[in-house]
């Protein structure tokens, strides 16, 4: 990939975070009643079958070390800006 590539990657991934953070801020109590029904649903006994913590960490794994060697050390800078991006969006 090219420096041009990376930098149209880095411009993406802020403006994925900042359309995040717009949406959490919209949808908050969205997501609030959706940890309260599945939190309840886990109470009486229902559970999603594909989702479940080890396999989620294991798939979280196999997608960093993917993405690493696809990006190299640029890698590194991707959360930060998506973070930052989801911070601007909050408060836009």
């Amino acid at each position: 990939m090219g420096p041009l590539s990376y930098l149209v990657v880095v411009i993406l991934l802020f403006f994925d975070g900042l359309i995040f953070g717009v949406a959490a801020r919209k949808g908050a109590m969205s997501i609030v009643l959706i940890i309260v029904g599945i939190l309840l649903a886990s109470f009486i006994g229902l559970s999603i079958p594909f989702l479940n913590s080890g396999s989620l960490i294991t798939q979280l794994e196999t997608f960093i070390a993917n993405a690493a060697t696809r990006f190299g050390q640029i890698i590194y800078a991707f959360p930060i800006l998506w973070i930052i991006g989801f911070i601007v969006g909050l408060f836009v």
